[in-house]
């Protein structure tokens, strides 16, 4: 008899089992057009899955007038990452559809570690821009300037630089995409607020140059140039982390120290981010590393990376040399040696969690 009523038990709590179903937490779906979305707590993210979707779906290689792309307008993802972004907690999404940009953004604790991929991972990006519905010939909505040493002035300027949508260089057979002009040593940025509290900062975008990064002869003369930063006052360019090349390397300089890196050893050397072509730049800014890191890819490929104090040539920086500067990511161009460059920018993705190229 024991038998049999045990036996009774254990169907009526398998069945009961079998009937009972979960609904995944902050799951949304936006189609098209600009929206955004929030949730709060929840565990940090753990990475693998996939990111952004940037426009449509379906993945797989396109062919364009300025060459092979190797990246779809459809969900950024597939492989998946063994490191995690300690993203913010909860559960966010986001997606870009045929076009526009989308939002999300969550809270919760930050994962001090830091970590280094150019993979993917589940989580879920804070802003994504295909520059899609911008009009051809404006500054794309949204975004602040800092032209000339002139914040939010006029775009473009009387001697044409300034940072534009148009359909000269597209990325994927896309639309549009946003053109830089810059010339002398002025800038012409973009600029766009962080979410609050945010110390790590995963950025991926495609960039098509008309002057190459890298591999620059001691002859040439160069200083230092940005083409990605982030900052701690947008309304100048006092208080920034900026990446591009210095001394003719890939690297990045950082002020208000004006340190640079890599060392005098790298200088004037490769690799490089050639001219004339679509490349799909990855960015990560470690704010909350022991030491703040920084790493870039160029398709794919690690190009530099800032770990530790020895990494400086003037000198170490502090621990925390990234202290404060997630106010405002930048994109565009200066050069603090005169070189101009004609700089096109398309399907920008930002996040707390690696984003991959494809």
């Amino acid at each position: 008899m024991r038998i049999g009523l045990l036996a009774c038990s254990l169907s009526l709590a398998l069945v009961a089992f079998a009937c009972s179903s979960t609904t995944p937490p902050g799951a949304t779906e936006i189609d098209g057009g600009s929206s955004s979305t929030s949730s709060t707590g929840g565990p940090g993210a753990d990475a693998g899955g996939s990111a952004a979707t940037t426009g449509g779906t379906g993945s797989g290689s396109s062919t364009s007038g300025d060459g092979t792309s190797n990246s779809s307008g459809g969900a950024n993802g597939g492989s998946s990452s063994n490191s995690s972004s300690g993203a913010n907690g909860g559960s966010t999404s986001s997606s870009s559809g045929a076009s526009g940009s989308t939002m999300s953004s969550s809270s919760g604790g930050d994962d001090a570690s830091a970590s280094s991929s150019s993979g993917s991972s589940n989580v879920a990006p804070f802003y994504t821009d295909d520059f899609e519905s911008d009009t051809s010939g404006s500054q794309p909505s949204g975004w602040n300037n800092l032209i000339a040493y002139n914040y939010n002035t006029a775009n473009p300027q009387g001697d044409g630089t300034g940072a534009l949508a148009d359909n000269t260089h597209t990325h994927n057979s896309s639309k549009l995409a946003v053109h830089f002009k810059a010339s002398g040593n002025n800038p012409v940025f973009l600029e766009r607020a962080l979410p609050s509290g945010i110390t790590h900062l995963y950025v991926r975008v495609y960039f098509f140059l008309a002057n190459e990064l890298g591999m620059q002869p001691s002859t040439r003369g160069d200083n230092h140039e940005t083409l990605i930063g982030i900052t701690a006052d947008p309304t100048n360019v006092n208080t920034q982390v900026r990446f591009g090349q210095i001394k003719g390397v890939i690297g990045t300089n950082q002020v208000p120290s004006d340190n640079i890196a890599p060392v005098m050893a790298e200088w004037n050397s490769g690799p490089v981010i050639s001219a004339g072509t679509w490349h799909c730049i990855q960015v990560e800014f470690a704010g909350d590393a022991t030491y703040n890191s920084l790493y870039a890819y160029s398709d794919g490929t690690l190009v530099h990376s800032i770990t530790k104090a020895s990494d400086w040539q003037n000198g170490p920086l502090a621990a925390d040399w990234m202290h404060g500067m997630f106010m405002d990511v930048m994109f565009g161009w200066q050069s603090f040696s005169g070189m101009p460059n004609d700089i096109w920018m398309d399907d920008l993705v930002m996040s707390t969690g690696p984003v991959s190229c494809n």
